[in-house]
């Protein structure tokens, strides 16, 4: 995720993929292309490759957040449960996007996310 060297903090970077999410579904119905949660729920029971295929990827997505909250200066522990928490919120709720056909989940998280992330 090239966004994430593209903005200096993770709040930034994070804000600016998830509008890039609400306007592909805006604007064209679909969230391909950044999330393969949907693909993953289908295939995961099918096969472990699968399964732990996708496992790799939630990881590699979690360590792009890791290494931007560890610039921003959290702790090794806490950038490490902050990045699981975006990953699961991001992913989930575009997974709620396309069950509920609207952007409504994703602009809950962007609005909520800043605040959150200043609690810390």
């Amino acid at each position: 995720m090239d966004i994430f060297e593209r903005y200096p903090t993770t709040l930034e970077a994070t804000n600016s993929m998830i509008e890039k999410l609400i306007v592909n579904l805006e604007t064209e119905g679909t969230i391909t292309g950044y999330t393969f949660s949907s693909m993953v729920s289908e295939m995961a029971t099918l096969s472990d490759p699968v399964r732990k295929a996708s496992a790799e990827l939630y990881a590699k997505i979690q360590g792009i957040y890791f290494k931007k909250l560890m610039e921003d200066g959290y702790s090794k522990e806490l950038a490490s449960n902050i990045a699981l928490m975006i990953t699961a919120s991001i992913e989930g709720a575009m997974m709620l996007c396309l069950a509920e056909t609207s952007a409504k989940p994703l602009k809950v998280i962007s609005q909520l996310l800043p605040n959150k992330l200043k609690e810390f």
